[in-house]
């Protein structure tokens, strides 16, 4: 970031001089008159020592800030300023150009002050100060920034970006999309606008639109990494994988280093079957930032779906400690636990998901479960006692389910409840419970029933359902099929 500031102040510094070189070599060339100049005998007299000037200063401060950077070029302002251009509106800008390059916003803030006093309308100045007030974190003063410069000039392409970030932040992506649009009017080709207009089209689903803004992008950067990764999101939206993974890929070969370009690249490998690929893509983007979860999760998942268990376990423990409030993490250790029947673990596992996510009813039907199993029942019905007195409705079958683990019994109405519900996932996860119910107390024939009810509604949503795998699978090893 701060090279890239220094690559902007030292280009404005340039193009100031460049300016003034114009200027000056423009009246200096001027045609001589046509009068032929007499004749005179006399020894030419020497030139006069040229002044140093605008000119000559603002070359030496941008070679300064060039080849020795801002604080030697502000030194300049100090050693070798003429004092008749203290006050001069472009030099001022371009030392608070620099002060604001070496992070210096009170001096850079105070300097642009100056400049307005003198030229209330400096867009350099305004723009500058907006940028100040960015950096400081000062929102309502950045947001004043931009409407001042906005109510001078309401097509301002910079401005109308700021604005327009400022509604994207906030997923108001209609505003956001005006705004960016308004800036393209002037500026057609800016990339920043074209990429925040399409930005915004994918996330309001007009994928269409959005790809050709992206493509419009490659057309004027073809190695504009971020728009090869929204043309992934938006194939990958469609479920068009191979597409994903090439422009994915085309971002990485522009960036390999890239987190985000790994994360998403993996992502489509792993829809692709391509489980190596995927592995190798999380695994880089861990070494990028180590000290973020999502890499760690993925693979974990990865690993889960694998049977790695081991390697999975570590995973999701590293998800935990770098993102205590992810629960989903404790649900796959708890899943993995009882795969293991690690009863105690397990419950421990789902009792903080019960911590983060009290509506899940299956949380505390596992928690009850693994207390059973742990030979524990007066825990078992103290804890699921507890959870019944809480819940709002007594009718639900979730309150139907989780009484029956309390009672032990009362179970020959439940299955016609179950069987009516209408939301697939919900009817899938109480037929796994109620086949949990007789494994636990009894009629293991019936629990064999109703996990095969879970798995034949194919409709894998829910993380009973992979449990309900398991004891399918185990029973078809056991009978030798």
């Amino acid at each position: 970031m701060k090279s890239m500031i220094k690559e902007l102040l030292f280009a404005t510094i340039i193009v100031s001089v460049v300016m003034v070189v114009i200027n000056l070599v423009s009246c200096a060339s001027a045609p001589a008159s046509s009068e032929t100049a007499p004749v005179v005998s006399e020894e030419p007299k020497k030139a006069p020592k040229k002044e140093y000037g605008k000119t000559e200063f603002m070359e030496d401060v941008g070679v300064a800030l060039e080849k020795q950077g801002n604080e030697e070029a502000l030194k300049l302002f100090e050693t070798k300023l003429p004092k008749k251009l203290a006050n001069d509106t472009d030099i001022l800008f371009v030392k608070a150009a620099i002060n604001f390059g070496a992070a210096k916003y009170d001096e850079a803030d105070s300097i642009c002050s100056e400049v307005l006093a003198q030229d209330e309308s400096h867009a350099d100045a305004l723009s500058l100060k907006a940028q100040i007030a960015k950096m400081r974190g000062d929102k309502a003063a950045y947001k004043s920034q931009i409407d001042k410069i906005l109510a001078k000039d309401s097509m301002d392409p910079q401005a109308n970006i700021a604005r327009a970030d400022d509604f994207y932040s906030k997923k108001n992506y209609g505003q956001a999309k005006r705004h960016y649009a308004i800036a393209l009017k002037r500026e057609p080709n800016n990339i920043e606008a074209l990429d925040g207009v399409g930005r915004c089209e994918y996330y309001l689903e007009n994928d269409d639109s959005a790809k050709e803004y992206f493509n419009s992008i490659l057309k004027i950067d073809p190695k504009n990494a971020n728009a090869y990764l929204y043309l992934g999101k938006i194939a990958y939206a469609n479920n068009e994988y191979k597409i994903a993974s090439d422009n994915a890929k085309k971002a990485l070969e522009i960036s390999p280093d890239n987190y985000q370009y790994n994360m998403e690249y993996g992502m489509y490998e792993r829809c692709l079957g391509h489980f190596k690929v995927a592995e190798d893509c999380w695994t880089k983007a861990i070494s990028i930032d180590p000290s973020y979860f999502l890499a760690y999760a993925y693979r974990a998942g990865l690993y889960d779906e694998q049977d790695m268990f081991s390697k999975a376990y570590t995973d999701y423990l590293k998800v935990i400690e770098l993102n205590p409030k992810y629960y989903y993490a404790y649900e796959s250790l708890g899943v993995i636990a009882l795969h293991e029947n690690q009863w105690e673990t397990a419950r421990k596992a789902f009792m903080k998901c019960a911590e983060f996510n009290k509506n899940n009813i299956s949380y505390p039907l596992m928690v009850t479960y693994c207390y059973y199993m742990e030979k524990n029942d007066a825990q078992a019905q103290k804890y699921s006692n507890d959870v019944l007195r809480k819940m709002p409705n007594k009718n639900s079958i979730e309150y139907t389910m989780l009484r029956l683990f309390h009672d032990k019994k009362g179970e020959r109405p439940v299955p016609q409840k179950i069987a009516s519900l209408q939301n697939g996932n919900v009817k899938g996860k109480m037929y796994y419970y109620l086949g949990l119910f007789y494994d636990m107390f009894g009629g293991r024939e019936f629990a064999d029933e109703y996990y095969a009810k879970v798995v034949t509604m194919n409709s894998p949503m829910f993380f009973e359902y992979r449990l309900a795998e398991w004891r399918v699978k185990d029973k078809k090893t056991a009978n030798g099929k």
